[in-house]
């Protein structure tokens, strides 16, 4: 379905490249951009606004790398760096740690990459023709969800951020933007994802093909649109419970429900070739990072340990081996430290790295799944919150999260049989019996399993839940890289940009700094509450 759209790329790409029309200018660094206006003649067709957008959301190498991998999958115990450090020991390199926030809002030098400004102005272009009476309901209803799933992994990642005044330096001259508290970020996201969802019509025009996650399915929207609500629902039961409640209870009630099977996971499709495109936005970007960029990657002990425990049939899924057996890299030790721990197969070649299956060019990029929705599901109703029972959404999100693996190989590589799944539930039961916090634990540790290679949600989840309870990685800060600048703490957040930012923005980004707290990796997000 999407094989004649993507041999499109590179032409679309062209097309963006000379107008240059709807990348806005948020810094004054980007001169380039500062005088083109969104609204005028030459602005590119929404349609291929919003695929490139869904692309630059997928990411490319630079940045996946770095937050995702890095930072994301190591910090969440999922992965181990053995040679760059990062989130494994704990280190701050600046350039990693604002990689997300740089290519998110300017693109880095590539401007197909900077959904912020590229959100901001089709949401406006797309006003424009609304006034002017076009039917254009759909794709901006489309458009708001696409913007409310960008700015949440940002403010996730680094707490206060630019967001009402974001994006608009092309649109209303503002290159400094405020740091919007990210309170009130969640509170307008709530109330986006509410108005978006309630617009959307199927009987309406929409993006058709040029949507390359739901190829302009209006319904599949609505779900994904409630389904990001409860997943944003979720993330205050620390913070504020009453509207953690009042949130969730609302998204599954949302026109159109939340996801109810695998073929409503939120994904973008890529491929091999015949263009990577831009920074290579047309493939894999973890594949690229892992597959061709040479990461150094091994499966962490924690993920590890976790699967064989419950002898999960992840575990070959996920990981490859040379000796036979499945043998995760210990969190904070490096290639040379290594060789003093009890696991110590030897030689690196017997530790487990990523399972290739899962590395090719053409594997989607997921941004949320059915499996994580069951298990928010499941903790809505442990919680009392629902009348419905958590063991049939606990059981359900089991087998979404081992089914939807299926999508990584066509040739069955990645698939797990029906009998191993239930097999896995009868030695794995839901604990009904249990405390709430047994529940919890249950639920979101299996969350934490199932969004492998999604450092970001793996990550913003644990946080938010303490589920599973990881360990502070052992950081040997004599042994380079060094590590342990947290002072032993698990990092809460990533760093805001030095330099420019801090230069040219220098009254907003300090403000923003006084009141979140230092600008470090253990200074909480507001929903991070202790």
């Amino acid at each position: 379905m999407y094989t004649s759209y993507f041999s499109k790329i590179t032409c679309f790409v062209s097309v963006l490249l000379l107008a240059g029309a709807f990348v806005s200018c948020d810094s004054l660094g980007d001169f380039g951009d500062m005088n083109e206006n969104p609204t005028t003649a030459n602005t590119v067709s929404p349609g291929m606004q919003l695929t490139t957008i869904q692309l630059a959301a997928a990411g490319t190498r630079y940045e996946v790398w770095r937050t995702q991998l890095l930072y994301g999958g190591n910090v969440s115990q999922h992965l181990v760096n053995v040679w760059f450090g990062g989130g494994n020991n704990y280190t701050e390199n600046i350039d990693w740690l604002t990689s997300f926030w740089n290519t998110a809002y300017s693109g880095t030098g590539i401007p197909e990459r900077a959904q912020v400004k590229n959100i901001e102005a089709l949401i406006v272009q797309l006003k424009a023709e609304k006034e002017e009476g076009e039917d254009v309901d759909n794709q901006l209803a489309i458009a708001r969800i696409m913007r409310a799933f960008i700015y949440h992994r940002i403010t996730d990642l680094y707490g206060d951020i630019p967001y009402s005044e974001a994006g608009k330096g092309a649109i209303e001259r503002e290159f400094t933007p405020a740091y919007d508290r990210q309170e009130d970020i969640y509170t307008d996201l709530f109330k986006e994802l509410d108005e978006a969802v309630a617009a959307l019509d199927p009987n309406k025009p929409s993006y058709g093909g040029n949507d390359i996650m739901y190829g302009g399915d209006v319904t599949k929207w609505q779900k994904f649109g409630n389904s990001l609500r409860l997943r944003l629902a979720l993330r205050l039961v620390k913070q504020d419970i009453a509207t953690a409640e009042t949130q969730a209870l609302a998204a599954i009630n949302g026109p159109g429900g939340v996801m109810t099977s695998n073929s409503d996971i939120a994904m973008v499709k890529h491929q091999s070739g015949p263009s990577a495109g831009p920074a290579g936005m047309n493939s894999n970007a973890i594949s690229e990072a892992m597959s061709n960029g040479g990461d150094h990657e091994y499966i962490a002990q924690t993920l590890e340990v976790w699967l064989a425990d419950r002898n999960d049939p992840r575990l070959s899924v996920y990981a490859e081996t040379n000796s036979g057996s499945y043998l995760g890299f210990p969190s904070g030790y490096t290639s040379s430290s290594v060789t003093a721990h009890p696991r110590y197969p030897g030689n690196l070649d017997g530790y487990s790295r990523v399972n290739s299956l899962m590395l090719d060019l053409d594997d989607p990029t997921f941004f949320q799944t059915y499996a994580e929705v069951e298990y928010m599901l499941a903790e809505v109703a442990a919680r009392g919150w629902s009348s419905d029972a958590a063991a049939p959404h606990y059981e359900n999100g089991v087998r979404a999260a081992m089914n939807y693996l299926t999508l990584y190989d066509a040739n069955g590589g990645t698939d797990i049989s029906s009998a191993d799944i239930d097999n896995y539930l009868a030695a794995n039961p839901y604990n009904g019996g249990g405390t709430l916090d047994d529940q919890l634990d249950q639920i979101n540790s299996h969350y934490w399993a199932a969004v492998f290679l999604n450092g970001i949600e793996a990550w913003s989840n644990w946080r938010r839940s303490g589920y599973p309870e990881l360990e502070a990685a052992m950081v040997d800060s004599n042994d380079p890289p060094a590590g342990n600048v947290t002072g032993g703490e698990i990092p809460r957040r990533l760093l805001y940009p030095e330099g420019t930012e801090s230069i040219l923005n220098a009254t907003n980004y300090k403000e923003a700094i006084s009141r979140q707290g230092d600008n470090t990796m253990v200074t909480r997000v507001w929903w991070d509450k202790e």
